[in-house]
């Protein structure tokens, strides 16, 4: 008994491989960047206005022909937002590398498909200023800022395949920080203003299969 569950494990395992394929993907990405901001006394701060960013990323592909994807991306992502506050415009400037995990469905696999994928996204900031006319400060150095920020990225896309081996996809992004991105205060201090890191995203991109 045992062996026919193991004989029909692995002729799954065989049938979902056989079925499969797999893709090395390469993409960049305009990006509107902002902040969702809460003072420290708790009331949200609509004062501030989007930055046009880019950003860019490497990735795999794992889809099936029922369907289902997962996909995880390495890449670079600028961040940030302005404000106009007594009469000075200020810029935040933000870096981070990020990681992103998810899966979703693209339907009727084939050459126009549609698709839909949300992806859970850990970054880490490695630039972080505010700019005021030619003052710049640096955030990092400050310990303004956490160095660590996580959320969730909802992508829905269409992918379309131009030969056996290469397809294009185009992607709209909606990112939502979970981390509060400003310093925690001392002991003893007034309670600390919260950011949120948030953007929305049209993303151009290649996918190269390798394995079918």
């Amino acid at each position: 008994m045992k062996l026919k569950v193991l004989l029909f494990m692995f002729g799954l395992m065989s049938a979902t491989t056989t079925m499969a394929q797999s893709s090395l993907t390469l993409d960049a990405s305009q990006l509107s960047s902002n902040f969702k901001f809460i003072n420290s006394e708790g009331e949200a701060d609509s004062e501030y206005n989007p930055t046009y960013t880019g950003a860019y990323s490497l990735g795999y592909q794992y889809a099936t022909e029922g369907g289902f994807i997962a996909r995880a991306n390495v890449g670079m992502r600028n961040a940030g937002a302005t404000m106009v506050y007594d009469d000075a415009n200020y810029l935040w400037d933000l870096q981070y590398a990020d990681a992103k995990l998810g899966a979703g469905y693209r339907y009727n696999p084939g050459r126009f498909s549609p698709y839909l994928i949300v992806s859970a996204y850990y970054a880490y900031l490695l630039k972080g200023n505010q700019v005021q006319g030619t003052s710049n400060h640096d955030l990092i150095k400050a310990g303004e800022l956490q160095r660590r920020d996580y959320g969730v990225v909802v992508n829905p896309g269409v992918e379309l395949s131009l030969s056996e081996y290469i397809s294009v996809y185009t992607e709209f992004s909606y990112l939502m920080g979970l981390q509060n991105i400003e310093a925690k205060p001392v002991e003893g201090a007034d309670a600390v203003q919260q950011g949120y890191n948030r953007a929305f995203a049209l993303t151009l991109g290649l996918a190269f299969t390798i394995t079918k």
